[in-house]
């Protein structure tokens, strides 16, 4: 008898890793040819027609393929610089996995310049612990003490590891001090910025054996069987357009080294008082689990740039413009060392002991709204154009439509406006005005193939979670719950705290008048809100808190579809036909409520966001969360191991030791592995059934004594009758496996059937297949396996919900996705765990018992997994 968890794993499928090299053709395969359409370019610029345009999502005319294609079989074409041919695999021989590294190219010492392991390990605790000299000195001395004068650790003293860290230091390229001076005010002006060669840095990735097989060279177009055509998708940045044509703007035999650079200042100090601004650095060519990942090979700090400021100059004209200029000097120095390679190439011998032509390329840049300003040299949001990347007047930024409305900036007819010699600066910068620019020459000009408008992406944390919802639809939200009066706000935070819990979904018992710092729960927040508090708002007749509720469900939708880390052609439509929605719904409520003013960027720059999805892959590539993550290691170093004094080059050589052992760790774990093979996953006892495992088994039970625990439970009325009628029937029990609808890979989800679950009942919801043909929804009262003639068979018994097939207009105005629970004794049925698909979030609707709710949007897979299996909730 199981009251424990639940572990459902839906099927394996493709990995999202790097490609590998197919292995050649054998000569007597057919050679395999693709028409032009499959390769062809997308235009520089959107059209304005109202309809999404996709023309390299065409299917691709193949010749050479098997006669009989199946459904889920993959293609994939090479930019024609790979010189590969298409590819055909079916669904389980479909697999981007590199090449395992040959234990033969490990390093038998990677822990080098350290003398021995153990001395590297002291070294990389000192640092992470963030021990003081004395510390370390007293930590040695006990040691000595401790092991009687036998330590293996060669380190007496803490200055025999400082001179240690300095030999270490040449591993990765060091932090250098530079300095930027430009007048103000016919006063010259003298900045510091410590920053590392980037394009050494990115060698050094390069050389490493382990790495170099892991990146990915060229562009491909990555296509699916769906039964009658192939449909193309995207996700990593090579599957994308910019990287194909980046690659037709290079000569041949060369190799993209594609970066994504951040940049962003972060308070350093409690009180704000002390800033940090990091430059960091990723390599697109880098799977996005490695470039995303905190190990080597993925984010590295790469520079800090000078905090210009000034309180008696703050807010004039000519110091913000200064402020820019020396932004953009200071950028160039990090950028300089990639520029000269950019225009002629670099040869050189990677760790895969491949001679590759480099050209290195900034594909991405990843920011916030203001960082962004200030990278595209915008006004900012007061500015007559406030987008970073078209010309949207700033008073109709609340019209979105299923493609751009207005131009994509250019970058030429800026360039000629600043060489006008004849211009003063008066009129230059009335020139620039319309444009929404400031009179400065932008860096990111300077390099070859990078088009700064292009390079910049919309970012998912700060425009949604950290933007359009938490200071524009949540903000409007609490006011007007706080308007109704304390009973409204009182049922508002009940409501919230009604929600089951979810795995990696924070749970709130309030919500009304917090204020957060973290975009993630804003982001939980609004999956559930619609759901949780419609009753209200209708209970008390509040037109204003309804017509919020539907603007908040078509942003949902767009959330969810933005998070997508697949996208096809349909999800993409999807999202442009959502958007349009959503620009509607917003219209209407501020014609009706006027007060509130939607033009403002962060209502606006989702309208680029299809655009960088198909030119760089999906949104999880220029996400800025995975970069922000990185500020609470700056700030733990000012805050641990400075003196408070000249801290960016304190904060720099911390920076530099952590990259250091980040490599040296790198190699250890590697050459473990190689040796000893990959860490042993802790044992667990679980039965195991088909793609179910149940885990934390009770003591044996017989049915008596179940049915004498749960007596007064109607779900277990007649409890051995039912079930002995239902083994009677159901011998043959389906075995079904399952894959995320989103990456076709498996999933995980841990439920939970428990009276006692950190101290309160919790029995999860379900999806359910109730024949081949039809799924269901349920929620678990009882898991256990019962022995039956020698078999054992795993069963729920589960507390069926139907579909309710009558929408209410509530239903479809704000997307309701009802389902319902007449009468226990009817709904109470066993079914075998091998049945159930994937649990569910379902709240309980407060206006009927009866009745709860499917929250669609807790992921993409559940979102796409109703959208297609339950068109009457498409809304």
């Amino acid at each position: 008898m199981f009251a424990g968890i639940l572990i459902i794993l839906l099927a394996p499928s493709v990995e999202e890793v790097p490609e590998e090299d197919p292995p050649p053709l054998q000569e007597e395969a057919p050679a395999l040819i693709v028409s032009g359409d499959a390769q062809s370019h997308t235009s520089s610029s959107p059209a304005r027609e109202q309809h999404l345009r996709l023309p390299t999502f065409r299917p691709p005319t193949v010749n050479g393929l098997p006669d009989k294609l199946d459904i889920d079989d993959f293609l994939t074409i090479s930019h024609p610089h790979a010189k590969r041919p298409p590819v055909h695999k079916r669904f389980d021989e479909f697999n981007r996995a590199p090449p395992a590294v040959d234990p033969a190219k490990l390093n038998r010492t990677p822990w080098h310049p350290f003398k021995s392991r153990a001395d590297f390990e002291f070294a990389e605790f000192v640092l992470n612990a963030a021990l003081n000299e004395g510390q370390v000195d007293a930590l040695l001395a006990l040691i000595d003490r401790v092991s009687g004068g036998q330590s293996q650790l060669s380190f007496r003293k803490y200055s025999d590891l400082k001179d240690v860290w300095a030999a270490a230091s040449r591993v990765t390229p060091p932090f250098l001090k530079h300095t930027v001076t430009a007048p103000y005010k016919k006063k010259e002006r003298t900045f510091t910025m410590y920053c590392r060669s980037l394009f050494e840095w990115s060698l050094g990735l390069l050389k490493d054996p382990m790495l170099a097989s892991k990146f990915i060279w060229h562009a491909q177009r990555l296509f699916k069987y769906n039964g009658t055509s192939w449909e193309r998708f995207v996700d990593e940045p090579n599957t994308a357009d910019g990287w194909w044509r980046a690659e037709d703007a290079l000569p041949e035999g060369a190799d993209p080294l594609m970066y994504v650079l951040y940049a962003d200042k972060t308070r350093l100090s409690s009180f704000g008082t002390q800033k940090g601004y990091p430059i960091i650095a990723r390599i697109a060519n880098l799977p996005s689990d490695i470039r995303n990942g905190e190990e080597f090979g993925g984010g590295q700090v790469v520079g800090f740039l000078p905090i210009v400021e000034d309180e008696n100059e703050e807010g004039k004209k000519g110091f913000t413009t200064y402020k820019r200029i020396i932004w953009h000097e200071s950028f160039w120095i990090l950028l300089e060392t990639i520029s000269k390679y950019a225009k002629t190439g670099y040869k050189f011998t990677c760790g895969d002991n491949v001679t590759r032509i480099l050209y290195p390329i900034v594909l991405i840049l990843v920011a916030d709204y203001e960082e962004q300003a200030m990278m595209s040299l915008n006004r900012g949001p007061k500015g007559l154009s406030p987008c970073p990347v078209c010309l949207v007047p700033q008073d109709k930024q609340i019209f979105l439509g299923l493609e751009p409305q207005y131009p994509y900036r250019e970058a030429a007819p800026v360039q000629a406006l600043l060489d006008n010699t004849e211009l003063t600066k008066r009129q230059l910068d009335e020139a620039l005005k319309p444009m929404g620019l400031r009179p400065v020459e932008n860096v990111f000009w300077k390099l070859p193939y990078c088009d700064v408008y292009r390079a910049l992406s919309w970012d998912r944390l700060h425009a949604y979670h950290g933007g359009l919802f938490s200071d524009h639809l949540f903000e409007e939200f609490q006011q007007i719950v706080k308007n109704l009066g304390r009973e409204a706000l009182v049922e508002v935070n009940q409501q919230f705290d009604n929600i089951p819990s979810w795995p990696n979904l924070n749970h709130f018992d309030a919500v009304v008048s917090v204020h957060f710092t973290d975009g993630q729960k804003y982001e939980d927040i609004s999956k559930a809100i619609v759901q949780a508090t419609h009753s209200v708002f209708r209970r008390m007749k509040s037109k204003q808190g309804y017509m919020l509720l539907k603007c908040i469900r078509r942003y949902i939708i767009l959330d969810v579809l933005a998070s997508l880390e697949v996208h096809m052609e349909a999800t993409l439509r999807l999202y442009a036909a959502e958007l349009a929605k959503y620009s509607q719904t917003t219209q209407e409520y501020a014609a009706k409520f006027p007060d509130k003013n939607w033009n403002f960027p962060k209502g606006h720059t989702h309208q680029h966001l299809v655009y960088d999805i198909v030119e760089k892959g999906v949104s999880k590539n220029f996400n800025t969360k995975p970069f922000e993550k990185m500020h609470g290691v700056i700030k733990g170093i000012y805050q641990d191991q400075t003196n408070f004094k000249n801290v960016e080059a304190q904060i720099a050589r911390i920076e530099h030791q952590l990259s250091v052992t980040r490599y040296i760790r790198s190699q250890i774990n590697a050459l473990d592995t190689a040796l000893h093979g990959p860490p042993k996953e802790p044992k667990i006892d679980l039965f195991r059934f088909d793609h179910v495992h149940l885990g934390a088994p009770q003591k044996p039970a017989s049915l008596s004594e179940i049915e004498a625990a749960h007596a007064t439970e109607l779900d277990f009325e007649r409890f051995r009758l039912r079930l002995e009628k239902y083994l009677n029937q159901r011998f043959n029990i389906p075995q079904v496996d399952y894959e995320s609808r989103v990456t076709w890979k498996l999933n995980t989800d841990n439920l939970r059937c428990n009276p006692s679950f950190h101290g309160a009942p919790r029995y999860d919801h379900i999806i359910y297949n109730i024949n081949h043909t039809e799924v269901g929804f349920a929620q678990l009262q009882f898991v256990f396996v019962c022995e039956f003639m020698g078999t054992r068979y795993p069963l729920a018994l589960v507390r069926r919900l139907d579909v309710v097939n009558t929408r209410r207009t509530v239903d479809r105005d704000l997307g309701l996705c009802r389902v319902r629970c007449t009468n226990i004794r009817h709904a109470s049925q066993f079914i075998p765990i091998t049945s159930i698909v994937r649990g569910a979030l379902i709240t309980p609707d407060a206006e009927k018992a009866s009745d709860s709710f499917v929250i669609d949007t807790v992921d993409g897979d559940m979102f796409l997994r109703l959208w297609q299996d339950f068109p009457l909730w498409d809304t």
